[in-house]
């Protein structure tokens, strides 16, 4: 859409918006309307005054260009007026501020009860509250330029007509550049409020600039009129700039606003579209841009392929089954696309992948752009999708792996500084609620043994080595290979944990069996206990049961925690009875 189209049906939208406060709110509206030019006047006087204090100091006399009544009073008296007037109209722009504010509230309520709705949203009123607010500065912004372009027309008509012509211009030009340029197109949408903070610094350096000519070299017998029309233009373009960015940010939010203002209109959520993904999605195209890929990762596609739908199980990611024709030894590959909005979650799964190649994962080939939509590629080896009862025994085995894989220094080095461990995460305040959920006296001893070995458990967890969490553990991307291994195919979502976590609780026994299996290949965990390692299992699956508010499920697990717990605790009370 033009950039005229997009202006046309804004100002047609914020014409219905205007309309319907008036005739909902008129009275709150109107009082926010008038509430803000005053604020707007009392701020201008805040600083205007100041620059004339300035410029007494600085003078032998009161001048000559200041007003008759000023020149019957002492300089000094009118030096210390003019201060606390200055002091008066800041106190009072702020107390038009707190009036807007609390006025705007009512208003935006008032609309919310007149529509009658259910909640649409989280925290509907105060979006509702920051749209009113909002709105209504935009349209005291639009009525204070029209107010400076009257005054401007009184006292400076030459100015105003150098600060039209300039926004006309102005204007165009965007248009221009908009419609035409692509580039341009994008930095509009990205950077729309630097554009119009720059245009309008411009136009006032330009209007600056022409009024010093017309005073070089055009008499003018009255300068005061000149510094009010400077400060007055100054005022205007920033309230122009400002009304228009409220209106731009407003009209991006126009759906909710539309929803919660209009009785007869619904919440309609905008779907995002990525068009470049869309048509690689498309079936006729998919041949195209499966043979580039392969092209791109040295693999020969002369004797054909073959695409098929790949269910991956996760949101915004597009996965694609391509099978190598070829006579003897058909090759299989497979290729995830990733959509736009989750660009972070692509590249956390390049950065495992690129440091840490002992994964139990697919053969990563690489990452590739195509028409700019994340590409990975990966190497299928006879890979299935697991039946149903291998489910269980899958999410074992991707665990048992990853307890003998030592995670790299890089990768420690920054989910350290990125995200807190779980150590870091446990705190008194989630588990006390578990207090008020006990139905008898032995489990609320058990939640007090808890809590009294709260820093024992945090400092245990924090001593334990670190491994790889995968939050991708699902029925659908979990393979077995044809040598029956068994491997992720997502790797999106990972975590640093301390060395047991993300082990299913209910297989506490193979988690043991699997510590001494990993000791033998991992030398980190030689002097590191079993019962620390079950802790760690056990506190991860706790934390959730928490943030869930699944207090039964945590109760249940106080058994295996306390155990884990207090096994040595006999054996260091004994050596501290020795020492």
């Amino acid at each position: 859409m033009k950039l005229q189209h997009h202006i046309r049906s804004t100002l047609g939208w914020c014409l219905s918006i205007g309309i319907k406060l008036l005739r909902v709110v008129p009275f709150t509206t109107i009082t926010v309307q008038i509430t803000t030019l005053a604020s707007q006047f009392f701020l201008l006087l805040a600083f205007f005054l100041p620059l004339k204090v300035i410029i007494l100091l600085g003078s032998e006399k009161i001048p000559n260009y200041f007003p008759s009544a000023f020149q019957v009073l002492k300089k000094n008296h009118l030096i210390v007026s003019l201060s606390a007037a200055a002091a008066v109209c800041y106190v009072l722009y702020l107390l038009s501020e707190l009036l807007i504010a609390y006025r705007c509230r009512q208003g935006a309520r008032a609309l919310l009860l007149r529509s009658a709705k259910l909640n649409m949203f989280e925290n509907q009123e105060k979006i509702a509250v920051y749209a009113y607010s909002r709105f209504t500065r935009a349209m005291a912004a639009a009525l204070f330029f029209v107010i400076s372009t009257m005054t401007l027309l009184i006292i400076y008509p030459k100015l105003l007509v150098v600060v039209f012509g300039y926004t006309v211009l102005a204007t165009l030009l965007c248009i221009t550049a908009y419609n035409f340029s692509p580039k341009a197109q994008v930095h509009f949408q990205q950077n729309h409020s630097n554009i119009l903070n720059a245009l309008s610094a411009t136009g006032f350096l330009l209007s600056f600039f022409c009024l010093v000519a017309d005073f070089l070299y055009f008499p003018h017998q009255r300068i005061f009129h000149a510094v009010i029309a400077v400060l007055v233009m100054r005022q205007a373009l920033q309230r122009l700039t400002s009304m228009v960015q409220d209106v731009v940010s407003l009209r991006m939010q126009h759906r909710q606003i539309n929803a919660m203002f209009f009785q007869s209109q619904p919440l309609l959520e905008q779907r995002q579209n990525n068009q470049q993904l869309e048509c690689l999605l498309s079936p006729s195209s998919r041949e195209a841009w499966a043979e580039t890929l392969m092209g791109q990762a040295g693999v020969d596609t002369s004797n054909g392929l073959q695409i098929s739908w790949h269910q991956i199980d996760a949101v915004d990611v597009y996965a694609f089954h391509i099978t190598v024709l070829d006579n003897e030894n058909p090759q299989e590959y497979l290729a995830k696309l990733f959509g736009n909005n989750i660009a972070t979650l692509a590249e956390q799964e390049r950065l495992l992948l690129k440091y840490q190649p002992d994964l139990p994962s697919l053969k990563w080939l690489g990452h590739y752009l195509l028409h700019g939509v994340d590409c990975h590629l990966f190497r299928l080896n006879g890979h299935k999708k697991l039946i149903r009862r291998q489910i269980g025994d899958g999410v074992v085995a991707i665990n048992e792996q990853l307890l003998r894989c030592e995670p790299a220094r890089e990768l420690i080095l920054r989910f350290s500084r990125t995200r807190p461990y779980l150590e870091q995460r446990l705190d008194r305040n989630i588990i006390e609620p578990l207090r008020f959920v006990c139905s008898t006296p032995e489990e609320a001893d058990k939640v007090e043994r808890l809590l009294d070995s709260f820093e024992l458990i945090v400092g245990r967890l924090n001593d334990l080595p670190r491994q790889i969490v995968s939050l991708d553990i699902t029925s659908e991307a979990l393979l077995v290979s044809a040598s029956h291994q068994y491997q992720l195919s997502h790797w999106s979502s990972w975590r640093i944990e301390a060395v047991g976590s993300n082990w299913p609780v209910g297989e506490k026994e193979r988690l043991c069996k699997a510590i001494e299996a990993a000791r033998s290949q991992r030398p980190s965990l030689v002097n590191t206990t079993t019962d620390d390692i079950v802790l760690s299992a056990f506190m991860y699956s706790f934390e959730k049961f928490l943030l869930r508010k699944d207090y039964p499920a945590a109760l249940r697990l106080l058994d295996d925690i306390l155990a884990a717990t207090e096994a040595e605790k006999p054996q260091k009370v004994g050596q501290e009875s020795i020492k």
